[in-house]
């Protein structure tokens, strides 16, 4: 059961009405005379046009629920939706209001013909071993790329070069003009694909992703069938499938590099790759969701919050990082992805891996009166 403070509610009212009506004062008056009630204007419909002292709108503190009985509206609410709706319309701090905890739930993996794929041993055994791609290609690790090379500004600069990730899964060749990353199982050296990830600006698409199509296309694979290839890149979409735990939470994030950064992380490449996995493969309670600090993002972000899903609120940490960082306001506000964020705190002091993913830990949230938040 939800526990709430009513006069934090009736001021969160108060602030809706304000902007709701903002040259009507009678219909900025809230009757509290029932105990079990707030009675007031109702800020979805604008209530009645012709009489502004009928108030139709009704908050209920008991079932804490939002009934409007105005025939042309009749809207019916509980009151989580109608506080997210106008806090993000209005930009309104949210009432206290709070949630039981909840009950520990054991993190299971659903048991989706993703999972019954990846275990078959046929399959497994048809996946290409990374060495011989590395040396087909004739390609280096990263790591290990000259001081004074593209390669090596390029990853210093977006401090990527000690990821454990990182280390074993990125290589670049004599061109040095792009990174290759391997969607790679790393206890097996088996591989699911790869993409290449441009460092230098123009057009086009920064990452190109290569799958089994393509190898068949190019005589690398034969002995495959149609069916398991088809299978094999539709898993490639997510990178670093193959290595996570499905037995503790995943953070599921869009860019390949952002997910470098984080614990158990799977990346799709983009928000809309995402829904397919979170439908198939990965309950509500063993997931958690990472995208972008851009419109894309924030809007899917708020759809799956919406549908019961830990996202990040990127809102909250940006205010606080400007609250402990006043001066440091314009480098804040420039903070796109996860990516950025690592930049930034690395630039104010030295962090680790295992620091950073603290600091991260600490803004998930699926509580729908967070939406505004994100």
């Amino acid at each position: 059961m939800e526990t709430y403070d009513e006069d934090s509610i009736k001021s969160f009212v108060k602030k809706v009405l304000l902007y709701r009506f903002p040259n009507e004062r009678l219909k900025h008056e809230i009757n509290s005379d029932d105990p079990q009630k707030l009675n007031f204007s109702c800020p979805y419909c604008g209530d009645s046009d012709r009489d502004s002292t009928k108030k139709r709108g009704n908050l209920y503190l008991k079932t804490l629920s939002y009934k409007c009985f105005n025939d042309g509206c009749q809207i019916w609410v509980p009151l989580n939706k109608f506080v997210s709706k106008f806090a993000l319309k209005y930009s309104i701090d949210i009432p206290k209001i709070g949630e039981s905890e909840k009950k520990k739930v054991s993190i299971t993996p659903k048991r989706s013909n993703l999972i019954e794929f990846l275990i078959n041993p046929r399959v497994k055994n048809s996946l290409i071993d990374f060495s011989e791609l590395k040396s087909r290609f004739f390609l280096k690790p990263c790591k290990d790329a000259p001081e004074d090379s593209p390669i090596s500004k390029y990853i210093r600069s977006r401090r990527i070069n000690n990821l454990p990730a990182f280390e074993l899964t990125c290589y670049y060749d004599s061109n040095q003009d792009k990174i290759f990353i391997f969607n790679l199982d790393v206890r097996s050296g088996k591989i699911l694909g790869f993409s290449m990830r441009r460092i230098v600006d123009g057009y086009g698409p920064k990452y190109n992703i290569k799958n089994y199509s393509e190898f068949k296309k190019t005589g690398l694979i034969s002995n495959v069938d149609d069916d398991t290839i088809q299978k094999i890149d539709a898993i490639n979409n997510y990178y670093n499938i193959l290595n996570v735990d499905f037995s503790s939470v995943i953070t599921i994030t869009e860019g390949q590099i952002d997910a470098m950064f984080i614990r158990n992380s799977i990346s799709t490449t983009g928000v809309t790759k995402s829904k397919s996995l979170l439908e198939s493969t990965l309950s509500k309670s063993g997931s958690r969701i990472l995208f972008d600090n851009d419109k894309a993002g924030k809007e899917e972000s708020i759809k799956l919050i919406q549908a019961g899903y830990r996202v990040f609120l990127w809102s909250k940490l940006i205010a606080d990082l400007k609250n402990k960082f006043p001066i440091e306001v314009n480098k804040i506000l420039k903070i796109k992805d996860i990516n950025d964020l690592y930049i930034f705190q690395s630039d104010l002091n030295e962090i680790s891996f295992d620091q950073f993913n603290d600091l991260i830990n600490q803004y998930f949230s699926d509580s729908i009166y967070d939406l505004y938040l994100i």
